[in-house]
């Protein structure tokens, strides 16, 4: 789909790529680009990181905004954010009459947005996914009953935010299945549009043995390989507890662990404590450009979310580089995998589950799809079109010629 005479979209996110790493920052991104590659005129307003880049970018065609949320804590983070990305969406929506559409991508930044006409795309709920973020850290009580304050204000936020979007996406039937439980009494139609890989970087490599070889990697080494945020959500514990037994009885496996969070030293002592430091590997955060070659090196990419995968990039990246990909049955995870075959999902937070599909995959019991079927079916399933059409219809439902009248 092209875009038609004139339209501006902005994205209103809590983050973006590559300031801050994250899925939910990596959907923003990739579909924004791509919609200013068709001809939009693309907008993203976003905080600053650490107010670390300048105020206003051009980057691969989409005008960058960050606003500061200044000093302090949460609360008045929130609102200096909100205030300063309030006056630059009246800026745009001043200046010109151009037709335009607001979009939401966290509901960070909805009260900007407030008594305007804007679509949104819940891609996971907020309040929850912090409440579990927060079980990585040491608390005091004080800091615990200023935890659950965060967690019921992020609820309402969000709450408030689905409540006046006038068009609501998710990325998979799981998140539309489970709106009415993290928000209920809300009963929103919401279009699923999925998510994608870039296939311009994620496709299977050219020389996959000189990448192995390169990495000291002899053809009969197995790598299992998990692309997650180190966060207790992410199941990581239980994958390495699961891995244990599996790495004493077969001494070629190995297990990488690409991402940053605040469990690293926690899995790092639940590694040594196993004895298993020359076999499970830490790798901390992998640049955009060496993640489609750590996945094509890697035999098999593991998913062994608890809950909350709203979709999971890292599994439509992995297919996208031809490896399969084994996940738990938490999430939007079924949806995605369950297509490629039986017996490639195993239980949440169930580490002798994890063991046992493990067992079956390096005895062949199990059958890994093939990496050209893998491919094959990434690029049929996970494409970034998918959402960037839908949003570029929604300029008919929900799109704006100007900052209204007597809006203040």
């Amino acid at each position: 789909m092209s875009a038609p005479a004139h339209q501006r979209l902005v994205f209103l996110t809590l983050g973006y790529t590559p300031d801050l790493d994250g899925g939910g920052y990596r959907y923003a991104t990739e579909v924004a680009e791509l919609l200013a590659e068709r001809g939009n005129e693309v907008h993203a307003i976003y905080p600053n990181p650490r107010d670390a880049f300048p105020a206003r970018e051009r980057r691969r065609g989409v005008e960058l905004h960050r606003v500061s949320k200044g000093g302090g804590g949460f609360i008045s983070g929130f609102r200096a954010a909100n205030r300063s990305a309030r006056t630059v969406v009246r800026g745009l929506l001043s200046d010109s009459p151009v037709r335009t559409l607001l979009f939401l991508h966290q509901a960070y930044l909805s009260p900007a947005l407030r008594g305007l006409p804007y679509a949104m795309i819940l891609q996971g709920p907020w309040g929850l996914e912090h409440r579990f973020a927060q079980q990585a850290l040491s608390r005091s009580w004080p800091r615990r009953w200023i935890d659950r304050l965060s967690v019921t204000a992020m609820t309402q936020i969000e709450r408030r935010a689905l409540i006046s979007a006038r068009k609501l996406f998710v990325a998979s039937d799981y998140s539309r299945t489970c709106l009415p439980k993290w928000h209920s009494g809300i009963h929103r139609t919401a279009e699923v549009i999925g998510g994608g890989a870039d296939f311009s970087r994620f496709h299977p490599p050219d020389d996959r043995a000189a990448l192995r070889a390169a990495r000291g990697l002899s053809p009969a080494d197995r790598v299992f390989l998990a692309v997650r945020r180190l966060d207790p959500r992410m199941g990581l514990m239980d994958l390495v507890e699961g891995f244990a037994p599996v790495a004493v009885r077969h001494p070629e496996v190995r297990l990488w662990i690409a991402g940053k969070g605040a469990q690293k030293e926690a899995l790092q002592a639940r590694i040594d404590a196993a004895g298993l430091g020359d076999r499970v590997r830490l790798l901390g955060f992998v640049t955009e450009e060496e993640l489609p070659r750590i996945y094509g090196v890697a035999d098999c990419t593991l998913m062994p979310s608890l809950d909350l995968e709203g979709f999971g990039l890292s599994t439509a990246e992995s297919l996208a580089c031809g490896t399969p990909v084994v996940a738990s049955r938490a999430g939007a995870n079924p949806e995605l995998i369950s297509p490629l075959g039986a017996g490639l999902l195993f239980e949440p937070g169930d580490p002798g589950s994890i063991s046992a599909i493990l067992e079956r995959i390096l005895s062949g019991e199990t059958i890994l799809p093939g990496r050209a079927h893998c491919a094959q079916y990434a690029r049929a399933e996970f494409r970034w079109d998918r959402p960037a059409d839908a949003i570029e219809r929604a300029f008919d439902e929900v799109g704006t010629a100007g900052w209204p009248g007597g809006l203040r």
